[in-house]
């Protein structure tokens, strides 16, 4: 192999070998504390924590649309059992 040569695969390696250190360093950056990874990782979590925070606010409503729906059931019933009673007389029977 001639000195040329020798050169040029040098000169080829290096620049693999600074390009490979590049790569690293972004990749460190990237993942530290407030690198762009971990600053994705905590937008998603506030994300998520956002939409727990609504999706709880919601049942919360629905339990309480669920309680007041069965509040007036029970009135309902109460109000049926009276007027069934009216119209058949049956808290008026005969005891002999």
């Amino acid at each position: 192999m001639s000195e040329l040569e020798q050169n040029k695969k040098i000169n080829q390696l290096k620049r693999q070998m600074i390009s490979a250190f590049e790569r690293i360093k972004t990749l460190e950056i990237d993942v530290e504390p407030d690198g762009r990874i971990s600053q994705a990782f905590s937008v998603l979590s506030d994300h998520i924590d956002e939409q727990f925070v609504q999706v709880n606010h919601r049942f919360n409503n629905l339990e309480s649309r669920l309680d007041r729906l069965e509040h007036q059931m029970s009135q309902m019933n109460g109000k049926m059992e009276i007027m069934l009673q009216y119209i058949t007389g049956i808290d008026d029977l005969p005891e002999e």
